[in-house]
């Protein structure tokens, strides 16, 4: 339904109040004036009765003069009718009994007793009376006024003179048209009035009516234009500061709420904030991409904090928080396809209704979880790899103090002399690693090399040991190869992986050492590959071939002479020039190990400590 604009109910409600007093007025003057007509007439009515009363013949005595009339009771029905001939009166004359002596209007002899009508009992004391009621003999509303009839002062009858009530009503038609047309005139003149005040009203509502609607929609640049008024003059001013009162603090709000979208979303931390039924509902980048699940794309707003983490202890820190509990610090293990560690800090968040959410703050620690774990490894491993030559040297040095044979002392010296060179292997591919991860180092010094030339130089620094196990190397280069490099770090790496393959590798086997070029995600790169024919790499072992000491087998390991440094090194010169290192292998068919390096040295990394030391590295068990 259409609802009434607020203008036509201010004409409505003046109209209907002005019709209302208008026709109250016209009906109270129309009740007085009947009034005093009655009053009137019935005044008129008494004194018409007393003058009749006064030559009314005294009932009972016959008319002077008119003997032929000898009836008394016909003369005065004769006197009644004479005296009402041309008027609209009814005139009756009564006796003290209450017989009806002569009627104008009826037959007298047919009509009631009148002795108990209240004019004719008022009449008989000797009043003159009036009454206004309903008529038995004729059924009508009469107006009535009784006179008494005196003969020697004594009351011998009555006059009664009578009028009927619809004669009354018409005399007042007159008055009551020209009272409706002054009311209607009257009702009309105050519609347009009213008209105009709801009009003078309604059109400034209307501006303050559309101006708010702007507003709230968001468009507060708006005014409302100064009414003359004095009552919404003013209001409308007030409006007109709200508005810009109101925008100025939108601008700031919008301003602040950017800062602080700015400062989560450069937080290194991730950001959570919850309700208190610790449904999430704000979420930075970085909590994000922490605690998102492959594939889900629905985000971490609307989720509780178990449902988001999987966590019950984080679920626990928040729930007390929430529960205006203090400032809470928990290390956090979220189990999943991989452990992350999480240093957790949660506290109180007020919420509107006197309620409290809570804020939570998670550093991921799991890099240097696993760093810490790296380094007492690499602790370990030297502080073993070390301990196990010095104690020899220690324990061979005591014994020539005691040994005459010089046969005997050389061989325990060349003994001596293999371990202090072992150590010597130890210490050199240390500071080789700490070359390479020293943050300080900066960009490599790399220049255009030829892959064919750099093949050529490794197999020249194995020297004779391919020979003396009687191991082919196979060569095999992509002519015109060059790439931007470290010759004598990328020359290192490909002897290491040499190395590994003779001493690994079946007497009388094969080893085939190639360079060629691949491209990967627009990049062009160079693939240096060594594959031999040893006994293959357990699937398990695949992943930490290339840390720091690890061994698939130490004390073959050992008899040979390895420092368990060699692969470790080979990854960190690749990643230094921007490449990586991996490993493919099948247990009994030999392995493939491939280092790969970005075609243009910009591609290049400046450090090697920008990755990882000891992280994963792509393997394969094919």
């Amino acid at each position: 339904m259409h609802r009434r604009t607020f203008g036509f109910r201010i004409f409505g409600i003046l109209v209907s109040v002005s019709a209302a007093a208008i026709a109250a007025m016209a009906l109270g003057s129309a009740l007085a004036m009947r009034r005093l007509q009655t009053d009137s007439t019935l005044a008129a009515l008494g004194q018409a009765a007393a003058a009749f009363a006064n030559v009314a013949p005294i009932p009972g005595d016959p008319v002077p003069g008119d003997p032929a009339l000898g009836d008394p009771l016909d003369a005065t029905d004769a006197f009644c009718r004479r005296m009402a001939a041309g008027t609209r009166l009814r005139i009756s004359v009564i006796a003290i009994d209450g017989r009806v002596l002569g009627d104008s209007g009826s037959d007298y002899g047919a009509m009631d007793n009148h002795a108990g009508r209240p004019e004719i009992v008022a009449a008989l004391r000797g009043e003159i009376a009036t009454s206004l009621r309903r008529s038995p003999t004729l059924g009508l509303v009469m107006a009535y006024a009784a006179a008494p009839v005196r003969a020697d002062g004594v009351v011998s009858g009555v006059v009664r003179v009578a009028m009927s009530a619809p004669e009354l009503r018409a005399g007042l038609v007159p008055f009551i048209v020209a009272s409706a047309l002054i009311a209607a005139a009257t009702i009309a003149a105050m519609a347009t009035l009213s008209a105009r005040i709801g009009a003078g009203i309604a059109e400034p509502m209307r501006a303050l009516t559309a101006a708010a609607a702007e507003w709230s929609a968001g468009r507060l640049e708006r005014r409302v234009r100064r009414f003359e008024d004095p009552e919404l003059g003013p209001l409308a001013d007030t409006m007109n500061a709200m508005a810009a009162e109101l925008a100025g603090r939108i601008v700031a709000m919008e301003r602040q709420k950017g800062e602080l979208g700015a400062i989560l979303d450069g937080m290194g931390e991730a950001v959570l904030s919850t309700d208190a039924d610790l449904v999430i509902r704000l979420a930075n980048p970085k909590a994000r991409a922490l605690l998102a699940r492959p594939g889900d794309r629905r985000g971490l707003e609307g989720r509780s904090v178990l449902q988001a983490a999987g966590s019950i202890d984080l679920e626990g820190m928040a729930r007390r928080c929430a529960a205006g509990g203090a400032r809470e610090e928990a290390e956090i293990a979220l189990y999943g396809e991989e452990t992350r560690y999480l240093l957790t800090s949660a506290s109180s968040l007020p919420l509107e209704g006197g309620r409290s959410g809570a804020v939570i703050v998670l550093n991921d620690i799991t890099r240097l979880k696993r760093l810490e774990r790296v380094r007492k490894d690499f602790v370990a491993n030297v502080s073993h790899e070390l301990r196990t030559p010095i104690t020899l040297i220690k324990g061979f040095a005591e014994t020539l103090e005691e040994v005459d044979d010089p046969a005997e002392a050389r061989r325990f010296l060349g003994i001596v002399k293999r371990h202090a060179d072992r150590m010597a292997s130890i210490v050199d591919d240390l500071l080789t690693l700490a070359q390479l991860e020293n943050p300080e180092r900066g960009r490599l010094e790399t220049a255009p090399v030829d892959a064919g030339f750099v093949l050529a130089r490794a197999i020249e620094s194995l020297g004779d040991r391919p020979e003396e196990k009687g191991v082919a190397i196979r060569v095999g280069s992509e002519p015109g190869l060059v790439v931007d490099a470290n010759e004598g770090l990328l020359e290192q790496a490909l002897v290491n992986l040499l190395d590994n393959a003779v001493k690994y590798g079946p007497s009388g086997g094969s080893i085939r050492l190639e360079a060629s070029k691949i491209t990967e995600n627009g990049i062009e790169s160079a693939m240096f590959s060594v594959a031999d024919e040893g006994p293959g790499i357990p699937a398990k072992d695949l992943s930490r071939l290339f840390e720091r000491f690890y061994r698939v087998d130490r004390a073959r390991s050992r008899e040979l002479g390895g420092t368990g440094l060699g692969l470790a090194i080979v990854r960190h010169i690749a990643l230094a020039h921007g490449g990586d290192a991996s490993a493919e292998s099948r247990e009994g068919f030999g392995s493939i190990f491939s280092i790969t390096i970005p075609l243009r040295a910009d591609s290049a990394l400046d450090s090697v400590h920008a990755a990882t030391p000891d992280g994963e590295t792509p393997t394969r068990n094919s």
